[in-house]
């Protein structure tokens, strides 16, 4: 696994450019599976309202914020991941695992039993790599403002 650290992000103390710039990188190859995501085109002011709205943990090493994750509150009990992305050329060193681990631990200290997120369901490996992680398919989630729809996949915190 790569040497990075990962922690929670505040609109003083990240640099929502590289932030956004990191999105972007992250997102590109999604586009070109046909898999576009608005992640994908992330501004600074978008990634800003997103730290400011939600809770966001960025991963760095070395000082650059190489993937983000974003947390949502659905209800008391089910928390709400989106947005994970890790910067191409650190795709594969478990950077995208540390993430998806330190915002289950965040969501289970505030009190989620349950996270859930949505995934293109015919992407050639983000479901795989959600269900590794624990999560299983529980229902449809078609989009309208897509040409293909997504899944959505929860994860039992307790």
């Amino acid at each position: 696994m790569a040497d990075v650290t990962i922690r929670e992000a505040a609109v003083d103390d990240v640099d929502a450019a590289e932030l956004a710039e990191a999105y972007r990188d992250a997102y590109a190859a999604n586009r070109e599976l046909g898999f576009p995501a608005k992640a994908g085109s992330a501004t600074p002011e978008q990634v800003t309202e997103w730290i400011r709205e939600h809770r966001v943990f960025v991963a760095e090493q070395a000082g650059e914020v190489i993937g983000g994750v974003r947390l949502e509150r659905a209800d008391d009990s089910v928390a709400k991941l989106s947005r994970l992305g890790v910067r191409e050329r650190w795709k594969g060193e478990g950077v995208g695992s540390q993430l998806l681990e330190r915002v289950e631990q965040a969501a289970r200290e505030a009190g989620a039993a349950t996270m859930r997120l949505t995934t293109p369901g015919e992407h050639p490996f983000l479901p795989e790599f959600y269900h590794a992680h624990g999560y299983e398919i529980v229902d449809d989630y078609p989009l309208s403002v897509r040409e293909y729809d997504e899944v959505v996949m929860e994860k039992s915190l307790d």
